[in-house]
């Protein structure tokens, strides 16, 4: 099944059009966030065994598998309930040339309406935002403004290979820019870059070796 829109979405362009309703994962304990772009078709999904939540599915399997295991201090703070999951968008977005998730005027409004459900209490310390979009809603006036900048020196506006690792400090916590996990899932190179994007999160040098089971044989292994 896939959950209803709270009343809160009355308004929003996709309260009709977007699917279902994935909330925040909070971890009662947070003191990382990791705040991604829209659920996908698998993390709209609710069932009694498993609630619909951010990153899983494709994503979330290289997220956890791929770069949040390499990370000790990331790990263990994952297996102890201190880091929350969360998206920019609540609901699954239609295709808009290829990609699931709106563009201009409506993309805007969107954004702006999910903002309501935004929970990012003090606890939390260092944010990673994953993939362009979660990026330029926390730091629109500042990535606007480099875009002129990049303009006026006639050079390419920067995308998220530009961004990644850059950090800022805002509001009293660590704001890290990261490739989002579906994005390595189709450029696997991006493995260690979405790693060091993590390490510079935990504040670490340290990162482990990690197995790198690609997502078909991990559901051979798991129905075997």
């Amino acid at each position: 099944m896939i959950l209803d829109k709270p009343a809160g979405c009355e308004g929003c362009p996709l309260k009709d059009k977007g699917q279902g309703w994935c909330p925040d994962k909070i971890a009662p304990r947070a003191i990382y966030a990791f705040i991604g772009e829209a659920p996908g078709k698998n993390e709209i999904v609710h069932t009694a065994e498993r609630p619909a939540q951010p990153f899983v599915g494709k994503a979330g399997f290289a997220l956890h598998q791929w770069l949040v295991r390499a990370v000790p201090q990331l790990q263990m703070a994952m297996e102890r309930g201190a880091v929350t999951l969360a998206n920019t968008l609540r609901c699954l977005p239609p295709e808009v040339q290829g990609r699931p998730y709106p563009k201009g005027q409506e993309k805007l409004d969107a954004e702006r309406h999910c903002r309501q459900y935004d929970t990012l209490p003090e606890t939390v310390k260092t944010v990673v935002l994953f993939g362009e979009s979660p990026q330029r809603v926390w730091f629109k006036e500042e990535l606007e403004a480099e875009d002129l900048t990049d303009r006026k020196l006639g050079r390419d506006a920067k995308g998220v290979s530009g961004r990644m690792g850059r950090v800022y400090q805002k509001a009293g916590k660590t704001w890290v820019f990261a490739p989002h996990p579906a994005w390595i899932l189709r450029q696997p190179s991006l493995v260690e870059h979405g790693q060091a994007c993590l390490k510079i999160a935990a504040g670490t040098d340290t990162t482990v070796a990690v197995a790198y089971v690609g997502w078909e044989q991990a559901m051979g292994e798991m129905v075997s």
